[in-house]
């Protein structure tokens, strides 16, 4: 698993849509589809239902997305504390 899988999967879950994904990331929708694709056949789980309108998390998606989304959160702000401390460093006397 990585972050990558878990940025295209909270993002699929909040389009609904592979495609809107895709563009919202501004990647191509293959790219997005065959990481979602990995991520639920590395965990054996169906992540999303795929429906006539869209695709929608399933009980197993949900769970699996609030932890993602604490990951990708955890990595958003170590990466802003990084670069806060690098430039603390270059403007400190």
């Amino acid at each position: 698993m990585s972050l990558r899988q878990f940025e295209y999967a909270l993002a699929v879950a909040e389009e609904g849509s592979v495609t809107a994904a895709a563009e919202r990331l501004r990647v191509a929708q293959p790219s997005v589809s065959q990481q979602i694709r990995g991520l639920e056949r590395e965990l054996g789980v169906e992540l999303f239902a795929r429906t006539p309108t869209g695709l929608v998390p399933t009980v197993v998606g949900r769970a699996f997305l609030r932890e993602a989304e604490v990951a990708v959160s955890a990595s958003r702000r170590a990466r802003a504390t990084a670069r806060a401390g690098a430039a603390a460093r270059w403007t400190s006397p």
